[in-house]
């Protein structure tokens, strides 16, 4: 069976598998550095405050006070949302 040459790559096809790579890089460092982040966090006063946070405003939602947060810091664009909780499939 005869294979068909390859084609070269076009400029706007290089752009697309680049865009790729730098989302691939994104999701690749996010998971990188999760542990120390999530270490960091822990370790100083932030989950105090934010449970004095919650505690104040007993009316207000999880996300709303994280929004708020991200808002005061100045993180543009932040989108804080919460999925549902994924069913286990039965044991048969």
């Amino acid at each position: 069976m005869a294979r068909a040459p390859r084609k070269s790559l076009t400029a706007e096809d290089l752009k697309k598998k680049l865009e790729a790579a730098k989302e691939a890089l994104k999701a690749l460092e996010k998971r990188a550095y999760a542990g120390e982040v999530t270490e960091a966090i822990k370790k100083s006063s932030i989950p105090a405050e934010f449970k004095k946070i919650k505690d104040s405003a007993k009316d207000v939602s999880d996300i709303a006070i994280l929004e708020a947060i991200g808002n005061a810091v100045g993180i543009k664009r932040l989108v804080v949302s919460q999925t549902e909780v994924k069913k286990r499939a039965s044991k048969k």
